[in-house]
Order: structure tokens, then C-alpha cells, then sequence
């Protein structure tokens, strides 16, 4: 969900900034890519590794998260990445099945879905903290697949970070990594594309080579 169909990592890096001194955590772009597409345990266990207080890494978060809350019950302009709504209208034209899976809280997920008026979308969602391990582990992938109640070959994972592209890579399920424009690129992958726009063509392939 985030960098991938909306446009709030910016925000969540930009966010560190306000309080990362003050617990003595030395934030910084490879510590971003470390920790984007994780879950709240994930991030806490490595924060407090690092500055040697789970507690503190707590309250680190809890301030972030205030922060985030307000920034998300007030924001005006949409968030939403470019291509998006014509691919959620090609999905729901031709009967495709959608899903989000993110490492983001289910609160938080349908809260977006909603305020953005897409989550009529999305046949259901599943999130990080249904998981003990998240990415780069692919069980929230799998579980993902494994609801659908598809085919792996039938399916395809779309992904824009680092540890979203080694889960991905780890289900054996076909991916497509869609870098996020606010951010230097800072791995490459070998399955990618440029936009959502290109899903809407790949998939377009997809349906006439099954027809």
C-alpha cells in the first residue's frame, strides 16, 4: 500500500526527523530501505537493538505514530499514485481479483482505502500484524495467494520496496516492482515497471494470452 499506490513514504521518512534525536536512533536512507515494508515488531526490535531500549523504542514510535494519525485525519489532497484508478477500474471491468497486503495496521489500511474511496476494490486485506515474521519474509504473500484461492501462476504481487521485492522473489510468485518516484531508486530488481499504468497493459496481455 504505501509507495506503491499511495503517495506516503515521503511523509513516514520526513516524520523520523522529528524525533529521532531525542532516543538517540541515527535515521537515515539505508535504514529507511532496512525498514520500509516491515511490521511495528519488526521496527521495534531493530530500533531497540540499536539504541538498547525496547521501552524507548516504543515511545519512539508512539510519538511517530501521533504525528502520522494527524497528518491522516487531516491531509486534503489525495494520495493516491498516478494510474491508480484506471488500473482498480480495469481490475474490477474484467472480474480480476484484488487485495492489499501490507505491513501497515488493518486500522490504518482500511482507514485509507476508505478516505480515498477505493476499498470497494479490494475483495479483502491482510496486514502486518497478522504475522509474527514480516517481509522480507513471504508469508504475508503466501497467505495472500493462499486466500485468493488461486493458482500461484495466476497471480501477480506488485511492490515498490526493498523488502517487499525480496518477499516477492521468495513466494515464487510472479512480481512486479514499481519504484517509488519520491525516493532515489536504490536497488533494482529484475522483474519491474515503470507505473501502474504498465500493470494495466501487462495484465491486458495476460487476459488475451488465457483467451
Amino acid at each position: 500500500m504505501d509507495g506503491l499506490i499511495f503517495y506516503t513514504e515521503k511523509m513516514y521518512y520526513d516524520s523520523w526527523f522529528l524525533v529521532n534525536k531525542d532516543y538517540g536512533f541515527a535515521f537515515d536512507m539505508e535504514k529507511r530501505k532496512i525498514l520500509s515494508g516491515q511490521n511495528d515488531k519488526s521496527i521495534h526490535d531493530y530500533i531497540a537493538k540499536e539504541i538498547g531500549s525496547y521501552q524507548k523504542a516504543k515511545d519512539l514510535r508512539s510519538r511517530l505514530k501521533d504525528y502520522r494519525n494527524e497528518f491522516f485525519m487531516t491531509y486534503e489532497d489525495s494520495l493516491k499514485k498516478e494510474g491508480l484508478d484506471d488500473l482498480l477500474a480495469y481490475i474490477k471491468e474484467n472480474d480480476l481479483k484484488a487485495c492489499v497486503a501490507s505491513s501497515n495496521s488493518r486500522q490504518r489500511i482500511s482507514f485509507l482505502l476508505e478516505k480515498e474511496g477505493i476499498g470497494e476494490y479490494f475483495d479483502f486485506i491482510i496486514s502486518g500484524e497478522e504475522f509474527e515474521k514480516s517481509k522480507p519474509n513471504p508469508e504475508i504473500f503466501l497467505k495472500a495467494y493462499e486466500k485468493s484461492g488461486f493458482a500461484k501462476d495466476k497471480c501477480l504481487i506488485l511492490e515498490d520496496s526493498y523488502n517487499g521485492y525480496l518477499a516477492a522473489k521468495a513466494s515464487k510468485i510472479d512480481y512486479r516492482i514499481i519504484h517509488d518516484t519520491s525516493f532515489e531508486r536504490d536497488f533494482d530488481a529484475e522483474y519491474e515497471a515503470d507505473s501502474l499504468f504498465d500493470i494495466i497493459d501487462l495484465l491486458k496481455s495476460c487476459l488475451l494470452y488465457t483467451s
